[in-house]
């Protein structure tokens, strides 16, 4: 048994949880928002960020980490193959990542009351993030990101930050036709149906 520590609204959370049902994985998830939960995130991590697994006996802390090694341990099953050392891939998946957490720096800042007018960091984060959705945007077609034709890592990272801002309303994800294909077309696969957010 996979054991997931995390919530349900994390898109980092989100992506393990579809790798492990896209794989056909037995797993737990274990919510950090209640105080048990916390306090086992807490025994397992010294930096007290989700997700992290525990695999076959060992802790892993980071998304990308535990989707590569659950990758590697149980094959691709029905997802696209990843190749670690594909530059191109490595590019997209970091600029998909940029743009979610200059966002969620931004929700929890606006959450303490700071709004962008206020501070230059914050313009800073939501200039970064479009910037890098119109990166994305316009290669949705250069091979990854493809509707239709492949869902990946890339793929997977696309579809739950593109939820996340969806859910948590931080960016009119509508500027971006194509991102907005792409996510459409994916919406309905199984594994993203039954990880949306709750509401």
């Amino acid at each position: 048994m996979l054991r997931i520590y995390g919530t349900h609204t994390s898109p980092y959370v989100r992506r393990v949880r579809i790798v492990a049902l896209e794989l056909g994985l037995d797993h737990e998830l274990i919510d950090t928002m209640t105080d048990q939960g916390l306090a086992a995130l807490r025994a397992v991590t010294p930096i007290w960020k989700v997700p992290v697994v525990e695999l076959d006996g060992a802790v892993v802390l980071d998304s990308a980490v535990i989707n590569e090694a659950l990758l590697r341990l149980h094959g691709p099953g029905p997802l696209a193959v990843h190749d670690p050392t594909d530059l191109a891939l490595r590019n997209v998946m970091t600029v998909i990542d940029g743009a979610l957490d200059s966002l969620i720096n931004c929700l929890y800042l606006a959450r303490d009351g700071v709004a962008p007018e206020q501070a230059a960091y914050l313009r800073k984060h939501q200039d970064r993030a479009a910037s890098a959705l119109a990166w994305l945007d316009a290669r949705i077609d250069d091979g990854w990101l493809t509707p239709g034709k492949r869902f990946g890592l890339a793929e997977i990272g696309l579809c739950t930050a593109l939820g996340w801002m969806r859910f948590r309303n931080s960016y009119p994800i509508e500027r971006h036709p194509e991102l907005l294909r792409c996510f459409d077309r994916h919406a309905e696969r199984p594994s993203l149906a039954a990880t949306q957010p709750p509401g």
